[in-house]
């Protein structure tokens, strides 16, 4: 561990080349509704999950809370913070038992469901070569996703009524390569940045891509790619749990650049 806090200072403090790079703060609305897919299977915190997203829910998208980001780009680092988050709605037949933190609903109930996520991003990024016109560096940061599942089933053959409801926030360090590029004095800044993380088999990966093209000076239009996949494979963290999580999508928005 010291020698890793020791090898991050030192990236940190490594003398670059930052002759005309951008030096500016940005502020920015955006919105962003990607699709969602995934499942999770076993039993955690003494509850037990056996459910797919997509098959069991049939969850699709509903609505977007309107997503912010602040930020600091400078020659030698970037600091940035954003959040935004995203509801799912479902209403569904299932066909086979489908159980949400130890509450199982039978084949043939009509489970109505709803998924929400907010996705808060702290990210700090070393620019460790740095040109005119295009940088290189490493991110480290930390992204906090709060999800909360909720269902309620009528099954038709019993007549039995059943709620469930799950809270939890997953914190995901941000690590990866980082580059970027500034053209047309300026109107044009591009970025791309790639967090890959693999444990013990569990595998979380999340490229991004981001553009922002400024017709005036100091707002501009902001467009970015975003595809996060997170795997957990059966016994490979947890003993007899199984989940996955994958999200990807498109985001528009507006930013000030001063």
């Amino acid at each position: 561990m010291r020698r890793t806090l020791a090898a991050l200072a030192l990236l940190a403090a490594l003398p670059i080349r930052a002759q005309g790079m951008e030096k500016h703060w940005y502020l920015d609305v955006h919105e962003f509704a990607p699709t969602l897919t995934g499942h999770a299977q076993g039993t955690t915190g003494g509850n037990k999950f056996d459910v797919d997203l997509g098959d069991d829910l049939g969850l699709g998208k509903d609505k977007t809370r309107l997503g912010f980001g602040v930020e600091y780009q400078g020659p030698r680092f970037g600091l940035a913070f954003s959040q935004d988050g995203e509801s799912y709605k479902g209403l569904n037949r299932v066909t086979r038992p489908v159980t949400i933190n130890g509450v199982t609903y039978n084949p043939s109930t009509l489970v109505s469901s709803t998924f929400k996520t907010v996705n808060n991003n702290l990210n700090w990024t070393i620019r460790l070569f740095t040109e005119p016109k295009y940088w290189f560096g490493i991110d480290l940061g930390v992204r906090a996703t709060q999800v909360e599942i909720s269902a309620v089933g009528d099954d038709t053959i019993t007549g039995l009524h059943a709620t469930a409801d799950y809270k939890g926030t997953l914190p995901i360090p941000q690590i990866g390569p980082a580059a970027g590029f500034v053209a047309d004095g300026g109107r044009v800044i591009g970025r791309i940045q790639w967090n890959y993380l693999t444990y013990k088999g569990c595998t979380y990966n999340h490229p991004t891509l981001d553009l922002r093209m400024f017709p005036l000076s100091w707002l501009g239009v902001l467009v970015f790619a975003d595809d996060e996949r997170f795997s957990m494979p059966l016994n490979s963290v947890k003993t007899g749990f199984d989940a996955g999580l994958d999200r990807k999508g498109i985001g528009l928005g507006l930013v000030a650049k001063f």
